[in-house]
């Protein structure tokens, strides 16, 4: 597959497994650099080659954490819940988040696993609480029986919340966040119905297009 970053041919190649065996181009190495620029412009490009080999050939690329069509998939199944499987599948995650079991709260988790057909939540973990130890980002065990297919991480509260579709919508909003920081991630704008304030995927290093622009 190749790809293009404004005029420089790229050729990045994975095997069938995801990973990247080679990356052909012709104008710099990302060990030759002193400049830490051309290396996250390679990093982007890699990405966004990941992402069009994913879903146009039979390579299993990327992690569905990582797809936003999965992402966007369970946005609509979110968004079909009645109040009853609000409270079934949200309650215990609203309650750890309102009484953490720690303190030094950075966010609470909880991953999601979907049916094959990504059009029902069938299961979901219990919360796990990341908080800050020694300055160590540690967090509260967790036991997953396979790679989840959607995480949703909220930070403390500031204001009450009920397990209701409001609290469904700010579930709803950290995926959005997150599909828009893939799109970042891969040097892109992301589409405006994802073009959102708010924290999305725990990474210091990704940096919203309109500054890669820069």
């Amino acid at each position: 597959m190749s790809s293009e970053f404004r005029v420089y041919p790229h050729h990045p190649s994975f095997d069938w497994d995801g990973e990247l065996i080679g990356h052909v181009q012709d104008r710099f190495t990302a060990e030759g650099q002193t400049d830490p620029q051309p290396a996250k412009i390679l990093e982007r490009i890699q990405f966004r080659a990941r992402n069009v080999g994913h879903h146009e050939t039979d390579a299993n690329l990327l992690s569905p954490i990582f797809d936003w069509v999965v992402l966007d998939e369970t946005i609509d199944v979110l968004e079909s819940f009645d109040q009853s499987a609000i409270m079934e599948h949200f309650m215990d995650f609203l309650e750890a988040i309102r009484e953490p079991p720690v303190d030094d709260v950075e966010f609470t988790a909880l991953y999601l696993h979907l049916d094959d057909a990504n059009e029902e939540l069938i299961y979901q973990s219990d919360p796990v609480t990341f908080y800050f130890e020694d300055q160590d980002l540690v967090h509260t065990p967790v036991t997953l029986e396979r790679e989840p297919d959607v995480y949703v991480t909220i930070s403390p509260l500031t204001r009450p919340f009920a397990c209701d579709h409001t609290f469904r919508d700010l579930i709803v909003h950290q995926i959005k966040c997150q599909i828009r920081d893939l799109y970042y991630r891969q040097g892109g704008q992301p589409p405006e119905q994802y073009q959102v304030d708010g924290i999305g995927i725990h990474d210091t290093e990704l940096v919203p297009f309109k500054q890669q622009a820069q």
